[in-house]
């Protein structure tokens, strides 16, 4: 969620926030399916970075990065497809609500955190369900 205050407030992620969650991805079992995360999952914002300057920033990439490096390559494809589309749902919405047109940059960071969330909280209860702890 500091990631989230970071992009809203001042459009910048420090590089720590990207840092902890790798580390705290190490504890991984399986380092294949993190490493594949990583470096695959955030391709498609990469490629969209380049093709049009300004539409993805470094900072999203690297926190879909090592968020996908924490989560594996599935999950990862999964948190950072369902944050973006949350992402593109609700400002469209807004837009088309408050009547405005889309003039300027959009902080994707705390909706790409809603849909890991949203993934982390599924996992744990899968884990609760499976009286596991």
């Amino acid at each position: 969620m500091y990631a989230s205050y970071c992009d809203i407030k001042i459009r910048i992620i420090p590089d720590k926030v990207h840092v902890m969650i790798i580390l705290l991805g190490l504890i991984q079992v399986s380092w294949l399916d993190s490493i594949l995360g990583m470096l695959l999952v955030p391709l498609p914002f990469l490629v969209a970075a380049l093709l049009k300057e300004g539409a993805m920033g470094g900072g999203d990439i690297k926190f879909v990065g090592a968020c996908s490096f924490f989560f594996g390559f599935s999950n990862g494809l999964v948190g950072s497809s369902m944050g973006l589309a949350f992402g593109i749902l609700a400002n469209v919405l807004y837009f088309w609500y408050m009547r405005l047109d889309y003039t300027g940059k959009i902080a994707l960071i705390p909706f790409l955190a809603i849909g890991y969330c949203s993934l982390f909280i599924r996992s744990i209860s899968y884990i609760i369900s499976l009286n596991l702890i």
